[in-house]
């Protein structure tokens, strides 16, 4: 099967019997996963009569990250497709955690400009590589469950869809397509920079004949993971019905002798998700943090108002405690986490 064909029966697959949007934007790097992932969208899109617009994040980290999001957007006008810059602000670099940081500054612009102009559904190009790394990265910092469970193919953040139709694809596959249709695209300089662990696992991966089946044989063990995460988060909802309470769409209220005779990974689970609730993060605070906290809340039951992750939590009465923004953001409306 071709690759264009493989692309729309994952995309009529993903929405199924539900009505397509009238508009999809697309993340586009310039890298070749992203722009062959623009390429086939685009051509999706004709097929449909969808609009399709491609967005660039200038990350503004290198000499010349300007000039290449023109090209980018070069390449794509020939294709017809309408293109949008979303440039970081260079005052707001990071200079510490610069991947994870740079992650989230690059997910804020994207997600903010659909959300202003309405668009539900933000494609990404993550492919079976992608998971692969995740999988070995996030084994070495000691993940679990959550950590080792493979990219969801569609996610929802801050009321729009993350859609990843190319988790199944190969980069040498997509570079091929590419280089059928003459179309250029961009190596990112810093993939090459072995200060960042993913550039180290990717290299490792490199130096194996058989690294497509090994990227296979991965995802299919962090898909049986997701299966195993998806049962305990099923027992784990149940539990965090018995001892959460949520009011006035500002705070949460947490039975605290409840959460101390809980089972530790139910209890680090559902004070994880209700502090990404709380604070607005999109990412789960890291374990060792997380422990720390929860062994506070474990160990005193005089508890004083404590910080945590942007939250903080004070005792509300004799049975339970508080848990509010740490820095009042007014009402906010309760996202679907406990799931």
């Amino acid at each position: 099967m071709k690759i264009a064909e493989q692309f729309t029966q994952k995309i009529t697959e993903i929405f199924g019997e539900k009505k397509m949007p009238k508009t999809l934007a697309v993340a586009v790097s310039g890298g070749s996963d992203s722009m062959a992932l623009g390429i086939l969208l685009q051509e999706f899109c004709q097929q449909k009569k969808i609009k399709l617009v491609a967005l660039t994040v200038d990350h503004k980290m290198r000499e010349g990250s300007s000039e290449e999001a023109l090209k980018v957007g070069g390449i794509l006008a020939k294709k017809k497709i309408a293109h949008e810059i979303l440039a970081i602000d260079v005052k707001k670099l990071p200079q510490k955690n610069i991947e994870g940081a740079l992650r989230e500054m690059r997910y804020e612009l994207l997600l903010g400009y659909c959300k202003k102009h309405k668009i539900s559904h933000l494609f990404l190009g993550h492919i079976i590589g992608d998971v692969a790394e995740n999988f070995l990265i996030r084994l070495f910092r000691g993940s679990g469950l959550d950590g080792l469970s493979t990219i969801a193919e569609v996610s929802e953040v801050n009321k729009i869809n993350l859609v990843r139709p190319l988790l199944n694809f190969e980069k040498v596959d997509l570079q091929k397509y590419l280089s059928a249709k003459k179309i250029n695209w961009f190596e990112d300089e810093s993939n090459l920079d072995e200060k960042f662990l993913r550039n180290k696992i990717r290299r490792f991966f490199a130096e194996f004949e058989e690294r497509d089946l090994i990227h296979k044989r991965i995802k299919n063990a962090s898909d049986e993971i997701t299966k195993m995460r998806d049962l305990f988060d099923a027992m784990m909802l149940a539990e965090a019905l018995q001892i959460l309470e949520f009011k006035a769409n500002e705070f949460f209220l947490i039975h605290h002798q409840k959460l101390c005779k809980l089972d530790e990974k139910f209890a680090l689970k559902i004070l994880s998700l209700v502090a990404m609730e709380v604070s607005g993060k999109n990412y789960k605070p890291r374990l060792k943090d997380l422990k720390s906290f929860y062994e506070y809340l474990l160990e005193n039951s005089k508890i004083k108002p404590r910080n945590f992750y942007g939250c903080e939590v004070v005792r509300y009465d004799e049975e339970r405690l508080l848990i509010r923004a740490q820095r009042p953001r007014g009402k906010f409306e309760l996202r679907t986490v406990l799931k």
